[in-house]
């Protein structure tokens, strides 16, 4: 008995590197796709974060402004990756986007909604910790001429975010305006 706990300590502590260097789904693709052509990576840091927050200090009694800073400051990144191709690339495209959305099994990620206009379709994920509380919400994005995944993480109220996402005007990210619709209308 004694030598089978020594043994599943060992293997803990062997494992543990492994364990230490496992990468998230948005980390998985930005080290297989940013560096090559046809695709545009773009990764705010918590740092670049808190340098906004400190430039847009502004009128105090702006409570937008107010709640933006607010969220930003639990904001950990923003990593987005898109892939821009022509009908010639319509096949690989298709195989991207497919590999994107399969990095984010849905045991871990909930699906908040999905938005499907003409020939774009967009899907919302969240993962939330123990507590219940989103800390990621990913962006899968196909259309005709794009295919884009958006990871935000940290501390996440999904209202601030569609006030923040309005003022960057990132592709796709104005469908979470309909979330905050979607709430009003219950």
């Amino acid at each position: 008995m004694k030598t089978m706990m020594n043994r599943l300590i060992v293997a803990a502590f062997l494992m543990m590197p492994l364990l230490m260097h496992a990468q998230s789904p948005i980390d998985k693709v930005f080290d297989k796709y940013a560096a090559q052509d046809g695709f545009t990576s773009v990764n705010i840091s918590k740092e670049l974060f808190q340098m906004m927050m400190q430039l847009g200090q502004g009128d105090a009694k702006d409570t937008t402004a107010a709640e933006i800073r607010k969220m930003v400051e639990q904001l950990s990144s923003l990593k987005v990756l898109t892939y821009s191709f022509d009908s010639a690339k319509i096949v690989k495209a298709v195989s991207i986007y497919n590999e994107f959305a399969a990095a984010y099994s849905s045991a871990a990620y909930k699906e908040l909604m999905t938005i499907n206009e003409g020939r774009q379709n967009i899907r919302f994920l969240t993962k939330q910790d123990g507590s219940g509380k989103i800390n990621e919400m990913v962006m899968l994005m196909k259309d005709k001429t794009e295919v884009s995944v958006l990871s935000l993480t940290g501390t996440i109220d999904l209202s601030t975010v569609s006030k923040l996402s309005k003022g960057m005007n990132i592709h796709g990210m104005e469908g979470l305006k309909k979330i905050g619709e979607h709430r009003h209308d219950k």
